[in-house]
C-alpha cells in the first residue's frame, strides 16, 4: 500500500512538472506576443488597460456564479493594491521586452523570488534569517551580471521595477484569507484597476488594427492559461520539488529570442541567471 501510494504521489510530482514546463512554455510564447505589440503603435498603458479589460470579461461569468462569501469582496482594499500593483509591472513588461533582449529581460524578472522575503519582513512582519538576506544579495549580484553595468541600459531598471511590483504582490496574496477563490483574485485584481488604466491610457490612445487585436488576444489568454497551469501544478505537488522547472522559462525565451529576433545573449547573461538561479534555489531551502 506505501509504495503504491509513494507512486502515485510520483507520478503526480511528475505531471506537476511537466505542467510547469508546458506552463513555461505557454508565458514564453506571451512574451513574444508583448514583445510583438511592442513593436507596433501600441502604448504601454494601452495594452495593459485592453488586457485588464479583456480578463476582466473572460472572468466576470464565472465570477458571478461564485457564492456571495467567496466573490472576495472583504478584502477589496487588498485587491485594489494588487492590481495597481500589476499595472505597473505589466506596462514594464512590456517596456522592458521592447528595449532588452528577451533573455535578459527574463533573467531580471527572476529577481522577483530574491525580493519576496524582504519585502514579507518589511510589509507582513515576518521573521527573516540573516542567511535569506545574504542569499538575497547573491542573487542581486547575478542580475548585475545579466545587465552589465558597464553597459547599462536604463530599461534594465524598468525590469528590476517589475520584478519589485512581482514581489510585491505576492507579498499581499498573504494577507488574503485561507480558502480564498483564486478566481476572485484573479478577477477583482484586474476589474479593480481598469478605471485608473484607462485614465492612463486614454490620453495617447491609439486605433487598434485586426491583427493587433489578435496579438493582444493572444497575449491575455495566454497569461489566463498560465496562470490557471500553475495554479494546478503547485496544488499537485510541494512547491519546494517542482519549482525549479519553472527555470525552463528562461531556455525557451532564449531560444526564442534567437530564433525568432535574431537576439544571441552574451555570456555575462547565461552567467548572471546561472546566479540568479543557484540563489533562488538556495532561498527555498531556507524556508
Amino acid at each position: 500500500m506505501q509504495q503504491l501510494m509513494a507512486r502515485m504521489a510520483a507520478e503526480r510530482q511528475m505531471l506537476a512538472i511537466l505542467l510547469l514546463v508546458l506552463g513555461n512554455l505557454i508565458i514564453s510564447v506571451g512574451d513574444v506576443l508583448v514583445k510583438l505589440l511592442g513593436q507596433t503603435t501600441v502604448t504601454p498603458y494601452q495594452y495593459v488597460a485592453l488586457r485588464f479589460l479583456l480578463t476582466s470579461l473572460l472572468l466576470l461569468p464565472f465570477w458571478l456564479r461564485l457564492p456571495r462569501e467567496k466573490k472576495g469582496w472583504g478584502e477589496w482594499k487588498i485587491h485594489v493594491l494588487r492590481g495597481h500593483l500589476l499595472l505597473v509591472g505589466s506596462a514594464c513588461v512590456f517596456i522592458s521586452l521592447i528595449y532588452l533582449p528577451l533573455a535578459t529581460a527574463n533573467a531580471v524578472f527572476y529577481a522577483a523570488p530574491l525580493m519576496t522575503l524582504p519585502l514579507a519582513a518589511l510589509l507582513s512582519k515576518e521573521q527573516v534569517r540573516l542567511s535569506a538576506y545574504i542569499v538575497s544579495l547573491l542573487g542581486f549580484g547575478g542580475i548585475l551580471i545579466v545587465l552589465n553595468p558597464a553597459e547599462w541600459h536604463w530599461a534594465g531598471w524598468i525590469a528590476l521595477l517589475t520584478a519589485f511590483s512581482m514581489a510585491a504582490s505576492n507579498v499581499l496574496v498573504r494577507r488574503l484569507p485561507q480558502g480564498r477563490s483564486v478566481l476572485a483574485t484573479l478577477f477583482l485584481t484586474q476589474a479593480l484597476a481598469l478605471p485608473i488604466s484607462f485614465a492612463l491610457a486614454l490620453p495617447t490612445w491609439q486605433p487598434l488594427t485586426a491583427d493587433l487585436w489578435w496579438l493582444l488576444v493572444g497575449a491575455t489568454l495566454v497569461g489566463i492559461v498560465y496562470q490557471g497551469v500553475c495554479i494546478l501544478a503547485y496544488t499537485m505537488a510541494d512547491a519546494s520539488k517542482i519549482a525549479a522547472s519553472e527555470y525552463s522559462g528562461l531556455i525557451f525565451v532564449t531560444i526564442m529570442g534567437m530564433v525568432l529576433f535574431s537576439e544571441f545573449p552574451a555570456i555575462n547573461v547565461y552567467l548572471g541567471a546561472a546566479v540568479v538561479i543557484v540563489a533562488i534555489g538556495l532561498q527555498r531551502k531556507l524556508r
